[in-house]
């Protein structure tokens, strides 16, 4: 048998119900999901899907960050979509969540956001059409702004007085879809990037490079490129699929769609057996990148970009 499984979970709705669940809601499905031993959830994916389910809904990143508050090991993967979100806002949004998780947030990079199109099918910014090229250009610009501003250039250093080691803030540079200068606001996260999931389909010959999981549906080739995590939409077929999948080693983990209804079975008998069994990865702390052993891309590498305050020793980098 290869390598034991992660395991994701989206809970269809959200697992909500109704939106005024409050905090005590949400924290409480994080805590069944940690409890568990889910490595991360997936929240707002059926955005991404033409249903009634996105017709309204919490954002997915406020979801997290509440999440985040109220939980130590569960992973947290936003879905978001460069649609009428720019990747600068995009970028800012998600590694703000990921410093209130302590590098547990990642990112469900959708094509479409059916929730906030507002009968625009085309990138509000840009004019460009939503399809898998302009979102592995969204995924590289925002891969660069979190590269921009590391996290370990803050320092702190109150004798010396200074914030931070501005000759380490870079430029982004992008230049494909978009025009981004940088740097981007908000430091880096510990994880480095945070990592970044996409739909596999056949025609994103450029998925594999710009995303660490591509996403398949059971059933569906597998890429000959890429780490794969499979997506089960039912349940009751989990427990086979998982002793079907376990032993491939071009597969990395699961991703299962669970009914609110079907949750409790999934969580107190399905995961639980499967993990006696040795299907399941029992790693369960340090960063959602630590959690899932998977490293930070080499690309892109800013080194070479300008930086982002050349004609002063530290500007704004004084306590």
């Amino acid at each position: 048998m290869g390598a034991t499984l992660t395991i994701g979970v989206e809970v269809a709705g959200d697992g909500l119900g109704r939106l005024d669940i409050g905090v005590a809601g949400i924290a409480g499905l994080a805590g069944r999901l940690e409890q568990a031993g889910v490595s991360y959830w997936v929240i707002g994916a059926e955005r991404g899907e033409g249903n009634d389910v996105t017709a309204e809904g919490v954002d997915p990143s406020l979801l997290a960050t509440i999440a985040a508050r109220h939980t130590s090991r569960l992973g947290l993967v936003v879905a978001a979509a460069a649609h009428r979100d720019h990747p600068y806002n995009l970028a800012r949004r998600l590694v703000s969540v990921d410093h209130a998780a302590h590098g547990r947030v990642g990112w469900l990079a959708l094509d479409f956001d059916h929730s906030i199109a507002l009968n625009s099918t085309v990138d509000t910014w840009t004019g460009a059409g939503l399809d898998a090229a302009h979102t592995d250009d969204a995924i590289v610009a925002v891969r660069a702004l979190w590269r921009t501003w590391p996290l370990d250039s803050v320092v702190g250093d109150l004798n010396a007085g200074v914030f931070s080691d501005v000759s380490r803030i870079r430029r982004a540079d992008v230049h494909n879809a978009y025009d981004i200068a940088g740097p981007l606001n908000v430091p880096g996260s510990e994880q480095g990037d945070l990592p970044v999931w996409r739909q596999a389909g056949l025609d994103r010959d450029g998925a594999a490079e710009a995303a660490d999981y591509l996403i398949v549906e059971d059933g569906d080739p597998i890429p000959a490129k890429g780490r794969v995590v499979v997506r089960l939409r039912s349940a009751a077929a989990i427990v086979t699929a998982l002793e079907r999948i376990a032993g491939r080693s071009d597969i990395s983990g699961v991703l299962l769609r669970a009914d609110p209804s079907e949750l409790d079975h999934v969580l107190h008998e399905v995961l639980p057996a499967a993990r006696e069994r040795g299907l399941l990865s029992d790693k369960r702390s340090g960063t959602l990148r630590e959690q899932l052993g998977v490293p930070v891309p080499t690309a892109p590498d800013l080194s070479s970009n300008p930086t982002a305050f050349e004609t002063v020793p530290n500007p704004g980098g004084r306590l």
